[in-house]
């Protein structure tokens, strides 16, 4: 028999025996009435009872909490919010939100939670116990989708499972054009490529207010080392279509620290100094003054141990990308953009900025663009004769084994002594971050993505792509350089953004707006 042949009567015989006592009939003597009426197997009997019939009666687990949350609506007065996610019928880290409302009533700021519905506790659900939340957070717990800016929606309303792995693939399209933040116990982010002269939208998750709640499975052992405490700040600029949003990663014990401000046991302090900051791609010469400008001021405010650059030189001059293009040569031979030395002396100029701080270079693929040059060119027929100079001076340098990590390594060394140079297969950590790979190669010289990084199960922070990224304890900065680089065709997910290395041992990302990146004193 097929389900739509079913007739009227036969499914008012079925649901009469299906929902009579357990006195009059046993389950097993139901199911074999209904497998010979259904001529089905006791599977497909269940199914069609339960999915298709609607006989079982589900509960109503939707509690008065949850009504009232999805009733919520955000104080348009404030211009902070504290955005956070709690798991139904979860204990919270109570000392988090002790933080949490300590930084609140510092900034002003209103504290916003998700509530999540998630839940995979057996015994919960065969209680039928409604969904709940503990009453500590219920003046905050928000289950609609709150508009805090006309670029940036949180969304309230979503169900978000709390074991997916990568919690906003798939989700690009839900808030349109706009930013948003999703309530999740991961700290996930990626920006979408927009068209040119858009807003910038980044997709972030806010992390737990809740603890660790999760089966003893293999998804759940594997969501349960991935938890991570945090929230999701966003600061609103005053007569401005522009706003500020960052990740905040809690320890353990409920503290935190966002920028200047480490919050702990309730009282709200300022720090000097952070562990260290990995720079967006830097890109000598094709820099954002605005960006560099302001990160120097950072500095002063928040003095990094170490500060970590890659793609410092750009290689315009020598680029392997147009060599073979007549049209963009003569361009540049005009200009005199063709110049290696002058290329050389922008990207020696712009480190002598950082020459007050402990300066690592990265290894990355423009910095090699010298090295794939010389290897490439035959310096009788070069396109132009005035890096003959340099051709000879660094061919010398490598073969007398001067230069054996690379001719821009090797420059800068010459005039900074002080600065690390690495090495495509040296390692360096910071606050167990591992800093020393730049993305552009993956295991085994595979192309490099923030997804193959993350296999490593180490904690890391990578570069190259220019969009940021964040996937569980793998963090990749942005860039420094223009938005409108040459070579940049069609919409772009490029975003201005350095990774922050906390005395904490925690890393988040600041993003630049217009040069800004917070609205904080």
């Amino acid at each position: 028999m097929k389900f739509k042949d079913l007739t009227k009567e036969q499914i008012e015989y079925a649901k009469k025996i299906y929902k009579s006592p357990k006195s009059e009939y046993s389950w097993d003597e139901k199911m074999k009435i209904l497998m010979e009426l259904f001529d089905k197997s006791e599977r497909t009997v269940r199914k069609w009872c339960s999915n298709k019939l609607g006989f079982v009666d589900k509960p109503e687990n939707i509690s008065e909490q949850f009504k009232v949350a999805k009733q919520k609506q955000h104080d348009k007065s404030k211009k902070y919010y504290l955005i956070s996610w709690a798991q139904a019928n979860t204990p919270i880290n109570k000392e988090m939100l002790i933080n949490m409302k300590a930084y609140a009533k510092f900034l002003n700021a209103e504290i916003l939670v998700i509530a999540g519905r998630y839940s995979n506790r057996m015994e919960t659900l065969l209680k039928n116990t409604k969904e709940s939340w503990v009453d500590d957070i219920s003046p905050y717990l928000a289950a609609s989708r709150l508009e805090l800016h006309s670029n940036l929606d949180v969304i309230g309303d979503l169900k978000i499972n709390a074991t997916a792995s990568n919690i906003l693939v798939g989700l690009n399209g839900i808030s349109k054009e706009k930013s948003c933040i999703i309530g999740a116990p991961k700290q996930q982010m990626h920006t979408v490529p927009v068209l040119k002269n858009k807003m910038p939208k980044i997709m972030m998750s806010t992390g737990a207010i809740t603890k660790k709640n999760y089966t003893d499975s293999r998804v759940g052992y594997i969501s349960s080392f991935h938890h991570c405490y945090g929230f999701v700040i966003c600061e609103l600029c005053e007569n401005s279509h522009k706003y500020h949003i960052r990740q905040v990663p809690v320890c353990n014990d409920g503290s935190f620290q966002d920028l200047w401000f480490s919050v702990k046991d309730g009282e709200v302090n300022r720090i000097d100094k952070i562990s260290g900051c990995v720079m967006g791609d830097y890109h000598a010469g094709e820099h954002d003054e605005k960006v560099i400008s302001k990160t120097l001021e950072l500095f002063k405010k928040l003095k990094p141990e170490v500060v970590a650059i890659s793609d410092i030189f750009e290689g315009k001059s020598i680029s392997h990308h147009d060599r073979e293009d007549p049209f963009i040569q003569y361009e540049k031979e005009i200009n005199g953009d063709n110049s290696l030395k002058k290329e050389i002396d922008i990207m020696l100029g712009e480190l002598k900025r950082f020459e007050d701080y402990n300066v690592v270079i990265i290894k990355s693929n423009h910095d090699t663009f010298v090295d794939r040059w010389l290897k490439a060119i035959d310096w009788r027929k070069p396109t132009t004769y005035k890096n003959s100079l340099e051709y000879m001076q660094f061919c010398t340098a490598i073969l007398s084994g001067e230069a054996k990590n690379g001719i821009i390594p090797w420059v800068i060394n010459k005039s900074f002594p002080k600065i690390k140079t690495l090495g495509y297969n040296d390692s360096f950590t910071v606050n167990d971050f591992e800093l020393s790979q730049h993305g552009d190669f993956a295991a085994n010289g595979a192309r490099g993505s923030i997804g193959n990084f993350r296999a490593l199960n180490t904690k890391l922070v990578i570069q190259h792509s220019h969009s940021p990224k964040r996937f569980d304890n793998v963090l990749q900065v942005g860039c420094s350089c223009k938005l409108d680089m040459d070579y940049l065709k069609g919409p772009s997910s490029w975003m201005h953004s350095h990774v922050l290395l906390m005395p904490n041992k925690k890393a988040t990302h600041i993003f630049f707006n217009d040069g800004e990146f917070t609205t904080l004193e």
